[in-house]
């Protein structure tokens, strides 16, 4: 069945209507209808990050099924608000928000809305998108996402017609902002100038934040050049601030449909024929199935590029957008500009494999040198960026750098390896930068990679999300037969001891059972540690 998947409208002002040998893919069942992937280089790319839970992608669009069996593992949790309280713990102005926010219904729920009249293709358009960025990898479920971990942040902001307006896409983008995203995908579009929303999208520049978005569809293509939309051809007098994404096929040819213009477009993705994600709902009709193919558009394009950067980001957090833009436009292959002139899609179709090998390259290694507050003396020091892991001369703890600049000590090599795969992520700083930052609390082992036992005690626990990330819960497995039916015969490899003063930063919640169902995808040896 073909699906049509058109980039969502939105006016900005009032109301709108060939893999290499040896490269790793993932084991999920239906990875076969993803042509896509291998041809954007995603094996190659997995050779060396498959993605992280650290990095946090905006998806502003119609909402998500953030209950879907291959992506809810990958929902960003907002770790500083309590779930169900009725309060804003974490005063950011939403209650509640913890997994997004939608600013249609103005609620905590940022999911289309049963009860009004709807289109299939703006009910499902989010949670496409967010599959197509971050659908659980090699989980032996469904499909695959550019990532196979990450944190996706569902921001509603279009109907279930796909309509909506730029107020609330302002806002999202500045939710986006101030909650830690470290990449925002908007595959919308409008003709209409909307200066405040303009601002938001420089704000996001500013931040630090790629913007990418889709540069829309039309009847044989429009050129943007003369006729530009938004937000893809937003840019500043010296830079550009948007990653503008156009459409190929199969063949690495324009899409039909597909937009063009070199001052809007930085590049192009597969966006004909793509499989992925549908938005599944029991009680709801019309929506029965879990995955659908035919999709087409730029709006399924850009999430392509938006999941190829947050992998880049994965694995080089420093990478600012200006230098993002730049290793993406470099490694792209040839693209045949049917029926455009030169650099009208861009500087070719995206080959995230070889970005990922050159993006090294653009990663300074140097320290910077600062005014210490101190010793009042100029010192080397590396940048201490919101999710950073730094160490410095004087203090064998390793601490992780949370969005507030607060330093939360990790126990002990373990458990930072329950995080991170090699110390190679970890920046040096001097010990007058460290004590600059204030103490936070412990950071304990990562939910869902080991399990844990008190040192010189029998039972074992399960270690879930809690209402923090500094505070996961523990559930007790009670018996070596739960233990086995959930996590095979070697269940007793996954088991690491910690401190009985670490305990004390646990949470304890029900006990597992053997009909529990638990994600492996995430789970460490305790040799590999």
């Amino acid at each position: 069945m073909r699906q049509v998947c058109l980039v969502m409208l939105i006016v900005l002002v009032g109301i709108v209507t060939a893999m290499p040998v040896l490269a790793r893919i993932s084991d999920d069942p239906l990875y076969d209808h993803q042509w896509y992937l291998e041809k954007i280089g995603a094996p190659a790319a997995w050779d060396l990050a498959t993605g992280s839970h650290d990095v946090i992608v905006a998806v502003i669009d119609s909402g998500l099924d953030v209950d879907h069996e291959d992506i809810v593992d990958n929902i960003w949790t907002n770790g500083d608000e309590i779930a169900g309280n009725g309060k804003d713990d974490d005063r950011n102005g939403y209650v509640d928000d913890v997994n997004g926010w939608d600013f249609v219904q103005d609620d905590n729920t940022p999911t289309p809305n049963v009860d009004a009249p709807f289109l299939e293709e703006g009910v499902a358009h989010g949670t496409v998108i967010a599959g197509l960025i971050g659908a659980v990898g090699n989980n032996a479920t469904g499909v695959s996402g550019v990532n196979w971990s990450v944190a996706i942040m569902p921001l509603r902001i279009l109907d279930n017609y796909g309509s909506g307006d730029s107020a609330a896409a302002r806002n999202a983008i500045q939710y986006a902002i101030d909650n830690g995203a470290d990449v925002i995908n908007l595959s919308f579009t409008g003709y209409e100038v909307d200066s405040a929303f303009e601002s938001a999208i420089n704000a996001a520049y500013v931040a630090g934040i790629p913007v990418v978005a889709a540069v829309g569809n039309s009847e044989g293509g429009t050129d943007l050049n003369e006729t530009p939309i938004y937000p893809a051809c937003f840019e500043g007098t010296r830079t550009d601030w948007v990653i503008g994404v156009a459409a190929s096929d199969e063949n690495d040819q324009r899409a039909d449909f597909s937009n063009y213009g070199s001052n809007c477009v930085e590049l192009s993705a597969p966006g004909v024929d793509v499989f992925g994600l549908m938005y599944e709902d029991d009680d709801w009709a019309n929506f029965s199935a879990s995955y659908a193919g035919g999709w087409e558009g730029t709006s399924v394009a850009a999430p392509l590029v938006t999941g190829a950067i947050a992998l880049l980001k994965s694995k080089y957090p420093s990478l600012t957008p200006s230098l993002i833009r730049t290793v993406l436009q470099l490694s792209v292959d040839p693209i045949l500009e049917r029926g455009v002139g030169a650099g009208e899609l861009g500087t070719g179709r995206l080959n995230i494999g070889t970005a990922m090998s050159i993006a090294s390259s653009f990663v300074t290694e140097e320290p910077a040198v600062g005014l210490s507050p101190i010793t009042g003396a100029y010192e080397e020091i590396d940048v201490v960026t919101n999710g950073s892991y730094i160490r410095s001369p004087g203090f064998d703890t390793v601490y992780y750098v949370d969005l507030d600049q607060k330093r939360h000590p990790l126990w002990d090599a373990q458990t930072f390896f329950t995080w991170k795969d090699s110390f190679g992520s970890i920046a040096w700083v001097t010990d007058a930068t460290l004590s600059t930052l204030s103490l936070g609390p412990v950071l304990p082992p990562q939910p869902g990679v080991v399990l844990v036992k008190v040192q010189s005690e029998e039972t074992v626990y399960a270690v879930e999300i809690g209402a923090t990330t500094w505070r996961p819960v523990l559930r007790e497995i009670p018996s070596e037969t739960v233990a086995v039916a959930l996590y095979g015969e070697a269940w007793s490899d996954y088991v690491i001891d910690i401190e009985p003063t670490l305990f004390s930063h646990y949470s304890i919640g029900e006990a597992m059972t053997a009909t529990d169902s638990v994600d492996l995808s995430m789970m460490k040896l305790r040799d590999t540690l």
